[in-house]
C-alpha cells in the first residue's frame, strides 16, 4: 500500500475502511478493497499534485476557494443551461464547467459557475480552502455535469468536449466500490463520507446515469458496455443493502457500511435509521431496471409493503412548527424511521436520538425530516406491479 494511504488508513481506526477492517476480509475480498483504496489515493495524488504545481506557478500557499452559489449546480440546472442558453452562450458555460474539472474525472460541488472559468491556484470547491469534496458526487455533483456535457454535445456536437465526458465517466467506474455501491466522496475523505451513499440520491443519480448510455452520444461503444455491467453491479449493492429487520425486507437506510452494507451514520444528526425519502428514490429506480428479474420485483414489493405501513396521515409538515393536523392532507413519511422501535427519529448535532420533533433545537429547521416522495414511487407502483408479476412463489423473508 502506497505511503499516504497506509498512513491515513492505519491510523484511522474509526475509518469504515480502516486497515483492521480490510485485513479482517476473506483473501479475495481483501484484495479488492485494497485496489479500491489504492485507486483512491492515486487519484488523491494526481489531483493535489496538480494543484501543488498551479500554486507554485502563481506564487500562493493555500488554494483560494472556487466562487459559492451557496447552493449546488443541479441536475434541473444542467438541463435548463442545455436548453435555453443561445449557442455561444452554452459553450462558454461549458468551457467554465471544464474548468473545474478535476485531474481526477469529477467534479466538486456549491461553485457558481456564473463567474466564469476557473483560476490558477483556485479550489475546486467553494466552502473551504482545505482538500474537502474534491471530488464528490455529493448535491447532484459530477453527474450534474456530465449531463450537461451530453445535452449540450447532443446539440451542438463540439467534439472538444467528448473526452472530458470520457475522463468523467472513467472517475464514476473508478469511484464504484467492489460490492457496486459509491461512497458520497472520491477519491476517499474518510469518515461517513466512505459509507455506502444512498442520501441525497448519490448511487441513484449514478445509476440513473449508466442506465441507458446509448441515448448518450458521446459514450463510446467500450464504456458503453462498461456502463451496463457497472449499472448491474450497483443493483446488486441496492439488493444487499435492503434492510431486513426481524427476517422481513424494509427499504434503505442513508448511509451503509461500505464492508458490512449494514445501516450507518453521517452527520451527527443523520442517526442511522429506514430512510423514507431516499428509499423512495431507490424503489423507483428499481421499477424502471429493464426485464427485472424476481429478486428486483420482490425487493420493489417489499418496499412498497413497508411504505404503506408507515405513511402519516392527517397532517401538513411545516418547520419549525413541526406536523400541523389536515384532515385533508396527503401522506407523509418520516425522514427516518428507528430500526429498533419503528419510529420516527430525530436529532441535533449532537446526535442524541430524539423521538419528538418538538425537542429540536438547531436542527428544527434546514433539514426536511418528513417528505411526500414515497407517494409518487408508490403510484408507479400501482402500474408496475401489474405488469411485473414474481415469476415464482415470494414471502418476504
Amino acid at each position: 500500500m502506497s505511503g499516504s494511504l497506509a498512513t491515513r488508513v492505519e491510523n484511522d481506526t474509526t475509518s469504515l475502511l480502516n486497515a483492521r477492517r480490510i485485513a479482517a476480509l476473506p483473501p479475495e475480498a481483501e484484495r479488492e478493497w485494497r485496489a479500491y483504496l489504492e485507486r483512491s489515493d492515486r487519484l488523491r495524488r494526481f489531483d493535489q499534485d496538480s494543484m501543488a504545481r498551479e500554486l507554485t506557478r502563481v506564487g500562493r500557499d493555500r488554494m483560494m476557494p472556487a466562487p459559492d452559489t451557496r447552493r449546488s449546480f443541479s441536475i434541473a440546472d444542467a438541463d435548463r443551461a442545455a436548453t435555453q442558453l443561445d449557442d455561444d452562450s452554452l459553450r462558454a458555460f461549458v468551457a467554465t464547467v471544464l474548468s473545474f474539472q478535476t485531474p481526477s474525472g469529477g467534479w466538486s460541488k456549491h461553485v457558481d459557475y456564473a463567474k466564469g472559468p476557473r483560476r490558477a491556484g483556485e479550489s475546486y470547491f467553494s466552502e473551504t480552502d482545505r482538500w474537502q469534496y474534491i471530488p464528490t458526487l455529493d448535491n447532484d455533483a459530477t453527474i450534474a455535469q456530465l449531463r450537461l456535457l451530453a445535452a449540450a454535445y447532443a446539440r451542438l456536437r463540439d467534439e472538444r468536449w467528448r473526452g472530458a465526458f470520457r475522463r468523467g465517466v472513467d472517475y464514476l467506474f473508478a469511484a464504484q466500490m467492489p460490492n457496486g455501491c459509491w461512497a458520497q466522496v472520491f477519491p476517499l475523505q474518510g469518515g461517513y463520507h466512505d459509507a455506502a451513499t444512498f442520501n441525497d440520491d448519490a448511487i441513484v443519480n449514478v445509476l440513473r446515469f449508466l442506465h441507458a448510455p446509448e441515448d448518450t452520444a458521446l459514450f463510446d461503444p467500450e464504456r458503453r458496455a462498461a456502463a451496463h455491467t457497472r449499472f448491474a453491479s450497483g443493483i446488486d449493492c441496492i439488493l444487499a443493502s435492503q434492510v431486513r429487520i426481524g427476517g422481513r425486507r424494509t427499504v434503505w437506510a442513508q448511509q451503509h457500511d461500505p464492508l458490512t452494507l449494514e445501516p450507518a451514520s453521517a452527520r451527527g444528526y443523520e442517526l442511522p435509521g429506514l430512510s423514507g425519502r431516499e428509499s423512495a428514490s431507490i424503489m423507483r429506480l428499481l421499477m424502471d431496471v429493464d426485464d427485472p428479474g424476481d429478486s428486483v420485483v420482490a425487493a420493489v414489493r417489499d418496499a412498497a409493503e413497508w411504505f404503506r405501513a408507515h405513511e402519516i396521515r392527517g397532517f401538513d409538515y411545516s418547520p419549525p412548527r413541526g406536523l400541523v393536523a389536515n384532515a385533508r392532507a396527503e401522506p407523509l413519511w418520516a425522514r427516518l424511521t428507528d430500526l429498533e422501535t419503528d419510529r420516527p427519529i430525530f436529532a441535533n448535532r449532537d446526535g442524541v436520538k430524539l423521538y419528538d420533533y418538538d425537542r429540536l433545537t438547531d436542527r428544527r429547521t434546514g433539514y426536511a425530516w418528513y417528505s411526500r416522495e414515497p407517494a409518487a414511487a408508490l403510484k408507479q407502483y400501482e402500474r408496475w406491479s401489474g405488469e411485473h408479476p414474481l415469476r415464482t412463489p415470494h414471502q418476504n423473508r
